[in-house]
C-alpha cells in the first residue's frame, strides 16, 4: 500500500518539503497532490495555509497497475506478476493467446513497453528500467542475444576483423554493449537507423 501524508505550511513548497521530511523520502520518489493554496482571505485579514497531500508510490504496483490497466482497455486477460533482476523491473504477462501482443520480431511488445516505461517514469521520475514480458518471451531473447554476442566477440578476438550484428531493437544492443564490456581487446558501436540499427564489434587499436 502506497504510504500518504498530509501537510500545512505558509507556503506549498514549505508544505511539501514537510511532508518529504516526515516521509523520508526524495521529490523524485512521490507524488503530490495541492489540496488548498495559501490564501491571504477577505482583505487579508485572514491567512489560510497550504495543505498538500504526498504520495509514496511503490514502483513495481505502480508497474503493475499500470499493464493491468492496459490489458484492461486492450480486453485482454492475463496473470501479471512483477520481480527484480539486476536494476531492471521487469512485468510478466502469463494468459492464453497472447503470442500477438508480441508482434514481428517483438515490435508490439516494444511499444507496449515503450508506453508503460513513459507512464512510470512520468510519475516517477527515478523508476527503474521497466522490461514487460509475454510468456517468457524477453527472457528468451535476452539469453540468445547474450549467446550470441558472446560467440561474435569470440570471432572478432580470433580473427581481428570486425563484424555486424543483425539489427536489434535498444534493449538488445544495449545487451551486446554490456557482454562487450565484459572483454579486453574488442569495442562495441551502434550503427545505422531504427528499425535497421545494428552493433559492430570490432578489434581495439592497440590492443592484442
Amino acid at each position: 500500500m502506497n504510504k500518504i501524508v498530509e501537510t500545512e505550511a505558509e507556503t506549498t513548497e514549505e508544505a511539501i518539503e514537510a511532508a518529504l521530511a516526515e516521509l523520508g523520502v526524495g521529490r523524485d520518489r512521490v507524488e503530490v497532490e495541492i489540496v488548498e493554496e495559501p490564501n491571504k482571505g477577505l482583505l487579508g485579514l485572514r491567512k489560510a495555509k497550504a495543505k498538500v497531500r504526498v504520495t509514496v508510490l511503490d514502483v513495481d504496483e505502480a508497474a503493475r497497475t499500470t499493464v493491468e490497466e492496459l490489458l484492461e482497455h486492450l480486453g485482454v486477460e492475463a496473470a501479471v506478476s512483477t520481480y527484480r533482476e539486476d536494476e531492471e523491473l521487469w512485468v510478466t504477462l502469463q494468459g492464453e493467446a497472447l503470442s500477438w501482443l508480441i508482434g514481428h520480431h517483438g515490435q508490439t511488445l516494444d511499444a507496449i513497453q515503450t508506453l508503460v516505461q513513459s507512464i512510470i517514469g512520468g510519475r516517477i521520475k527515478s523508476a527503474a528500467r521497466v522490461i514487460v514480458d509475454v510468456e517468457g518471451y524477453r527472457a528468451r531473447r535476452k539469453k540468445e542475444v547474450k549467446a550470441v554476442a558472446e560467440r561474435t566477440i569470440g570471432k572478432v578476438l580470433a580473427g581481428r576483423e570486425a563484424l555486424s550484428m543483425r539489427p536489434m531493437n535498444a534493449y538488445e544492443r544495449k545487451l551486446v554493449h554490456l557482454v562487450a564490456g565484459e572483454y579486453d581487446g574488442i569495442t562495441s558501436i551502434s550503427t545505422g537507423i531504427d528499425p535497421e540499427r545494428f552493433v559492430i564489434i570490432t578489434p581495439a587499436e592497440g590492443k592484442p
